[in-house]
This record gives structure tokens, sequence and C-alpha cells, in this order.
């Protein structure tokens, strides 16, 4: 992980490792099989009714893991290669789609096994294909709140009104002097992370994106509550959940999930205030596996 950089742990894990998120979206693609078994869509409404019912809750169930996952994938890495979410979703899903267009083939013929060997295997492909990405885009909509962007981004904020967002640190050039980041924002922050130009704000369980200063921020927060363990990191005591060693570096893992690395010239500082107790020390898979059990 580099230090300019949000912590992809951070949001794969909020995307594909909390238990809510997944039965949030088995429960939609539960409503979604029940619905498409009443309709019959494809020709499958001459079917017995039950068959329809366990027919397309199943497929919804296996779909909507390969569409979430390959989703969260796109929304997580692709922005970072510079790639557009929606292009990245898309791209994700004409491979995935390959052996989940099989295994929808091998549902239907158990079920209706005539039809299933009148459909060739490209006709296979693009109707799995083409249901995948719909459902990938109405379950991106429906847990995230927003439509998939073609664009990417330049600036990643939370949700906070616009103006908000715009938000400069008091004392740099040309801002009027009050105007700061909001408090109740850095009261609840975990930790603080320097994106060129701007701050990152991490709370529990999102982050805001502000035009600032590292310098000027920190210096406005209570010296008792937190360090600046690296260039561009600043960590609340209190947000820390354990750590461990990376080669012969050492990296703070946060309650929120985020692995923090610590700069060299700072590592005897935070043991002298007791950051890095032996009871603390934990291997990186340990970490992430504690902070999954605390969100369950």
């Amino acid at each position: 992980m580099t230090a300019d950089a949000p912590s992809p742990v951070r949001k794969l894990a909020d995307l594909l490792g909390r238990a809510d998120r997944w039965a949030s979206v088995m429960a939609w693609a539960t409503v979604a099989g029940i619905a498409f078994g009443l309709s019959g869509p494809f020709g499958s409404y001459e079917g017995n009714f039950f068959y329809r019912l366990i027919y397309w809750t199943s497929v919804f169930w296996v779909g909507s893991i390969v569409a979430w996952t390959g989703t969260a994938i796109g929304l997580v890495l692709g922005p970072r290669k510079g790639l557009p979410p929606l292009f990245s979703i898309i791209a994700i899903l004409i491979i995935a789609c390959i052996p989940l267009a099989a295994l929808d083939a091998a549902i239907t013929s158990l079920f209706w096994p005539l039809r299933a060997s009148n459909m060739r295997a490209l006709e296979w492909y693009g109707l799995t294909l083409s249901v995948t990405v719909a459902w990938a885009l109405t379950l991106a909509w429906i847990e995230l709140g927003e439509p998939v962007k073609f664009r990417v981004s330049t600036k990643t904020r939370g949700s906070l009104p616009r103006e908000l967002a715009a938000f400069e640190v008091a004392g740099q050039q040309g801002v009027p002097d009050g105007l700061r980041l909001p408090d109740y924002i850095l009261s609840s922050a975990m930790c603080l992370q320097m994106e060129d130009h701007h701050i990152r704000i991490h709370v529990r369980d999102r982050s805001y994106l502000f035009h600032g200063v590292m310098r000027d921020v920190v210096a406005a927060l209570d010296e008792q509550r937190g360090l600046r363990v690296h260039r561009s990191w600043w960590v609340d005591k209190e947000a820390v959940q354990g750590w461990f060693k990376a080669d012969r570096s050492v990296v703070l893992v946060l309650k929120n999930g985020l692995h923090v690395p610590v700069a060299r010239n700072r590592v005897a500082l935070i043991r002298t205030e007791g950051w890095l107790t032996s009871e603390e020390l934990v291997s990186p898979m340990e970490a992430l596996l504690t902070v999954e059990s605390e969100r369950r």
C-alpha cells in the first residue's frame, strides 16, 4: 500500500468482507428471483410455477455472487488504474460470465433439459452477460445509493453537502480566516491521509476528501489524541486495532480495516507512547479477520 492513495483493503473489505453487505445483496437476489419466477421471462413461463421460483432464485443467488464481486473489484481497482468504473465492471463481467453461462446452462438442464439442449453456447453467454451486467449495475445503485459513473472522478467525496466538500483549511493563502474543515467530521476521524494537495478524513465507514494542508490540520488537533506517524498519515491512538511488521517497516491496523504505514523515524516515538505493545502484534491476515469479526 502506498502512502498517497486510499487503502484498497478497506474499500474491498467494505464491499466484499462484511456479512451485512452480503446479506443485503442476497436478499435482493431472492427478491429478484421471486419476481422473475412469477413473471416467467425468456420462455420459462410455460414451466411449472414452483420450478420457476426455484430456478430463478437459484440463478440469481449464483449470479449475484459473481455480479457483486465483479462490481466491487471494478469500482475499487478500476479507477486506480485510470479506468472508468462502468468500463471496469463490464470488462470483468465479460470474463466472469464465461463460467457463469456454463453453470446457468447446467442449472437449466436440471429443470428443462429439452430447452437447454436447444440453445447454443453463444446464446447462453449473451443471455447470461446481458442479465448479469444489468443486475450488477442495479445492485451497485441499490447498495451504494448512486448509479455507476462512466467517467473517472478526480475527487472522491463523501456524502456531504456540496458546499462542505469545497472547504479549505484556515491559514492558506487566499482563504478567509475561520474557514476550516468541519469539526464534527474531524472529531470522529480515525486517521488523516494526505493526497497531493488534499486531505482524506477516514471515519468508521467512509472517508471525505477536502482541499487543505496536512500540517495545518494536525496543528489544530489535540496533541494527546493522536500522532503523525508518517509524512502522509496522522492517526488517532484510539483507532489502532493492532500492528504488524512488513519487512523492516511497521504497519498499524485500524479498527476500520485500514493499514497505515509508519515512517522509520517515527517508530521509536510511537513505541515510547505505548502504541506498539507486544499484545497488539498480529499478522496481516489476523488483522483482517479480527476487523471483520468485530463488524459482524
